[in-house]
């Protein structure tokens, strides 16, 4: 099949700052406790496949996704590394996650039955069993633990809880002290599994913001998500050398010499007060490009910024190059990461957007190639 040549926007990713990244975790938990590694979202909007092949080889002991699906398609490209899926799953999934050797996550009393009843005897179900400790969300609070160990203690042949997490609500500020009553709460019910009867292996509750800032969380394992993309939780958050993974790219495929007063883009909500040079990328917010990106904020051209003018469209936006007299047709535009000397971060970015990195990350569209590198710069001819 002859291959199509790709579209004029795209996304590179620096597997070797994600390397970085996972060094820096290994080396200040120490050697001792495991790291599982979560590439839910499509790794934060980097591609799972080949970040999650490239934390395999650096020596990740497990991978985290956030549903079936995701952990399916880690299989199907060939990852065999143990995965768990740590959110919602329906009972009708849990065979088929048992067949391609993904770890459940009982989160509640009818997850945890859907799981008993996909095992037997000769074949129990691995999972990790979620307590809620204050978020909210999924788990067991501490309540209904006493009668999901006695379901277990009743039918240990047709699973086997092979580790127990919970998620930190507020580890994102080094000075909240709810993260410690978290803590509490999770080694009482922790004390409660094992005095059942139960051993699971892998004992997780730091998140990023755990292992950055709050070192009694680190247990036996740790669960790095966005600091592995080079990412902060926060600007509350204690500063590692992180190096971010992700660029965001498009090409300006067409420049134009407009006067004053010209109307810009839908809704005419940008009007040209001088005559000037509005250029236009191949990029939308149908690519995870939010549309509050134009109210204040622009991309990166020959490295300098060019301010967005007028609303982001689906497929395409504009930037004001008037004061880039030498912009042109064909000119490589970042819109996240770096050119030259400048940088748009993803929480400059989010600021930009109102909202936080996390979201710029994982909104980015499949309409965008992923075109990891490692070493070595990708080709980019487009």
């Amino acid at each position: 099949m002859r291959e199509v040549p790709r579209r004029p926007a795209w996304i590179e990713v620096d597997l070797d700052a994600i390397a970085h990244n996972y060094r820096l975790v290994r080396g200040r938990i120490g050697p001792d406790r495991r790291v599982l590694a979560v590439v839910k979202a499509n790794a934060y909007g980097h591609g799972a496949v080949p970040v999650a092949r490239r934390l395999v080889t650096e020596g990740a002991d497990m991978l985290g996704v956030a549903t079936a699906e995701e952990g399916h398609e880690l299989r199907e490209a060939g990852i065999i590394a143990p995965v768990l899926v740590m959110g919602a799953a329906g009972a009708a999934q849990i065979p088929g996650m048992l067949a391609a050797g993904l770890t459940a996550t009982a989160y509640s009393a009818a997850s945890l039955d859907a799981i008993l009843g996909a095992g037997d005897a000769g074949h129990p179900v691995p999972f990790h069993l979620k307590l809620d400790t204050g978020m909210g969300r999924l788990g067991l609070v501490a309540g209904e633990l006493p009668e999901a160990l006695a379901r277990l203690s009743g039918r240990r042949g047709r699973a086997s809880m092979t580790g127990i997490f919970t998620t930190l609500s507020s580890s994102d500020d080094p000075d909240d002290p709810f993260t410690a009553s978290q803590l509490r709460l999770f080694a009482s019910a922790l004390q409660a599994v094992r005095d059942a009867g139960f051993s699971p292996g892998f004992v997780h509750v730091a998140n990023s913001g755990g292992i950055i800032d709050h070192p009694p969380s680190w247990l036996d394992t740790v669960r790095p998500g966005i600091m592995l993309y080079g990412v902060h939780p926060s600007g509350r958050s204690s500063r590692m050398d992180l190096r971010p993974a992700l660029t965001v790219k498009s090409r300006l495929v067409l420049v134009k010499e407009v006067p004053a007063g010209t109307p810009i883009g839908y809704g005419r909500a940008f009007v040209t007060r001088r005559p000037g040079r509005i250029g236009t990328i191949p990029i939308g917010y149908a690519d995870g490009i939010p549309r509050l990106f134009a109210e204040e904020g622009h991309a990166l051209v020959r490295g300098r910024a060019a301010p967005y003018a007028g609303r982001i469209s689906m497929d395409h936006c504009m930037l004001d190059v008037t004061d880039l007299p030498q912009a042109a047709e064909g000119d490589e535009v970042v819109l996240l990461g770096r050119q030259c000397a400048a940088e748009i971060t993803a929480d400059l970015a989010a600021g930009w957007a109102r909202t936080i990195s996390y979201e710029i990350l994982a909104r980015l569209g499949s309409r965008l190639s992923r075109l990891p590198r490692s070493g070595a710069e990708p080709e980019n001819s487009l």
